[in-house]
């Protein structure tokens, strides 16, 4: 199919638009954008952002030739994927924005948006707008359509454009429809300099919206699963000319329509993991690797394809099945999808390809967890409220493997003393013998420390542990104190106990430089934990941002702290005086931002919000890392977690303090 079928061609461009300003005339043009759910308009960041710097909660208007009889309708930008202080370049997957007409009644035509997450390589139409020179005064733009052939990727959600055609200004924000499907893939970004050609954004880079994303698509496949007869999208997609086994037929566009209306009215998961695992499972583990991020039940959906056509029916109706499952197993309402299936079941004639759909169940390890009693969470003590074991880090200059290491115990009555130290063998004449008996003795040392001074095992003493910065990565949440641990319980010193770093850099000042005491006091005392951003995105750091953080904004890194950008975004947020921020040690220090740290953050800020309080925070993390579990993805998350919580009113003990004996 080389050409578009003309009625999904037309379809196309009567969900296309264009931008104007609020209460402006048509000749006012800014760009394009389209329809691709009842009320939403996808359009191009960049298109928006010289008039309206603020982004979100900016007001305008939209225009087609098809839609309202040409009136514009006012709208507003609801969200965009530009970094606070982004760049002239805008990178493919950050030039998108999402505007809501305000006029919920408006009729309009919407695009077929893809539920793939593909990056086609052959010829597309582009749809847009572009001003019309010879145009009277106070005429409009006109619609422009151009075929555009797709020949380089570039990076994870660029299309680049080989040379042929030239777009005029104003196609941006545009769609992109493949003639071979009969669907939006992607939007059209903007013209190659002086060049023929041009870049798009695949249509992927949509799922960058998080649960946005998820609402817009649902409000979507609600839409098409309500327009029936010859003139739709659905009715004009192409269906693969080969008959499935079993007597069921091809999976026809018809069926994805109703599957995703179906899905859409699901809970969706927490993660893409379970996704993932399900369209996995339903295939017979015959899906080649992916990358693309998954946000929702329509995601899986669009990983069960052969080239452009989607697999079978035995497939499909598996995929639903499971999902139905997952869904029904945490006590979600399934009724309407679980009997479509059996109704489309009814078209798969052989009983034995019958049962491989009716047979098909959850795998173990997405079972839900069996309900537990609800845990208590023990508030991390402040001073004089209760005992905390410090560890206090100092590397050797002779060894940066090497540590000289002390234990003091906080009593909860004020003050500490050294409870343990390290008397080790010279590190010059041992070597790797030294490093290996600093290390050992330490985690024994801590071992027997801890036994002696935890008041009951309901309540376990917290451990702290003080490091320089160029050493906040080292993982001692992952150390086990035991030689032989127990096999039945919590091995992992993170998973047993609150735990906490702190900065050693930080021993020996007053507790109220920097106005540390005051910022841990605001934050203490804040109505709701936000996650900080750090490094701030598309800008040179700058410690003023650090220092004008909000009370309860807590700065978040999505990548080590020891080193690299992560270090200079940590060494300011400890200048700037905060006592809490959270990092991930699992990454390279040049970790380029993406998906996953959205994701990341998303997943900080439920931990935020469901903590009663700063001193919450340790024990909330213990209990995810309690509940890790190797065979489900999707509790992995909070492993590679670090946690600073650096109390201004503890101070940490200088080297005077006198070695007692241990009970």
């Amino acid at each position: 199919m080389n050409e578009p079928d003309p009625v999904v061609n037309s379809l196309t461009a009567a969900a296309t638009v264009h931008l104007l300003p609020a209460g402006g005339a048509a000749a006012d043009f800014w760009g394009s954008g389209f329809f691709i759910a009842p009320g939403w308009v996808l359009t191009c960041a960049h298109v928006l952002r010289p008039h309206l710097p603020a982004g979100p909660g900016g007001h305008l208007a939209v225009r087609g030739d098809d839609f309202n009889d040409g009136i514009p309708v006012p709208a507003e930008v609801v969200a965009w994927q530009l970094a606070e202080k982004e760049g002239a370049a805008i990178p493919p997957e950050r030039d998108l924005a999402l505007v809501r007409l305000l006029d919920p009644e408006a009729e309009h035509e919407c695009v077929w948006f893809t539920d793939r997450d593909v990056r086609p390589m052959h010829t597309v139409v582009v749809h847009g707008y572009r001003p019309e020179p010879q145009a009277a005064p106070g005429g409009g733009p006109v619609s422009f359509t151009a075929r555009a052939g797709i020949n380089v990727l570039s990076g994870d959600h660029g299309l680049l454009i080989e040379p042929g055609a030239e777009y005029p200004k104003g196609v941006s924000g545009g769609p992109l429809l493949d003639p071979l499907t009969g669907e939006v893939v992607g939007i059209i970004k903007s013209r190659r300099k002086d060049k023929e050609g041009g870049l798009a954004v695949a249509a992927g880079a949509l799922r960058g919206f998080g649960d946005r994303y998820r609402e817009v698509m649902a409000a979507h496949d609600r839409w098409h699963a309500a327009r029936k007869g010859h003139h739709t999208w659905t009715a004009r997609q192409p269906v693969a000319a080969s008959a499935g086994p079993g007597g069921g037929g091809d999976w026809t566009p018809r069926d994805r329509r109703d599957a995703l209306a179906l899905l859409a009215e699901l809970p969706g998961p927490a993660t893409g993991a379970p996704v993932a695992a399900l369209a996995r499972k339903a295939a017979r583990d015959l899906l080649p690797p992916t990358r693309a991020v998954l946000r929702g039940w329509r995601d899986g959906h669009g990983l069960l394809y052969d080239g452009e056509q989607p697999l079978g029916p035995l497939v499909q109706l598996s995929y639903l099945r499971l999902a139905a499952q997952y869904v029904g197993a945490r006590g979600g309402a399934t009724g309407p999808l679980s009997d479509w299936i059996d109704r489309r079941l009814e078209q798969v004639t052989d009983p034995l390809l019958h049962e491989l759909v009716t047979g098909i169940g959850l795998p173990s390890a997405l079972l839900p967890d069996p309900v537990r009693p609800e845990r208590i969470v023990l508030p991390y003590p402040g001073p004089k409220e209760g005992p905390v074991v410090t560890v206090v880090m100092d590397p050797l200059h002779d060894d940066p493997a090497l540590f000289e290491w002390t234990i003091h115990l906080f009593s909860g009555e004020g003050g500490s003393e050294q409870i343990g130290a390290y008397e080790g063998p010279a590190p010059r004449t041992q070597g790797g013998d030294a490093v290996w008996h600093n290390h050992q003795t330490l985690r024994r040392r801590l071992h027997e420390v801890l036994h002696a001074e935890d008041p009951d095992g309901d309540r376990p003493v917290p451990v702290e542990i003080a490091l320089p910065l160029g050493r906040f990565d080292t993982p001692v949440h992952r150390w086990q104190l035991q030689d032989a641990p127990p096999m039945d319980g919590l091995t992992h010193l993170g998973a047993q106990r609150r735990l906490v770093v702190r900065d050693l850099g930080r021993r020996g000042q007053w507790h109220d430089e920097a106005g540390r005491d005051s910022r841990w006091q605001a934050a203490a005392g804040a109505q709701r934990l936000t996650v900080a951003r750090i490094p701030e995105p598309g800008t040179a750091q700058r410690p003023a941002y650090y220092e004008s953080l909000p009370p309860g904004a807590v700065p978040v890194l999505c990548r080590p702290a020891g080193r690299g950008a992560g270090a200079a975004a940590m060494e300011l947020t400890l200048r700037a005086g905060h006592g809490i921020a959270l990092w991930h040690i699992g990454r390279g220090a040049g970790h380029s931002c993406g998906e996953d740290c959205d994701e990341l953050r998303a997943r900080v800020q439920k931990l935020f919000d469901a903590a009663g309080g700063t001193a919450e925070l340790p024990d909330r993390l213990r209990h995810l890392r309690e509940d890790i579990d190797r065979r489900r993805p999707e509790t992995h998350w909070p492993e590679p977690l670090m946690l600073l919580y650096d109390d201004p009113g503890r101070p940490l003990p200088t080297d005077d303090e006198h070695t007692l004996d241990s009970p």
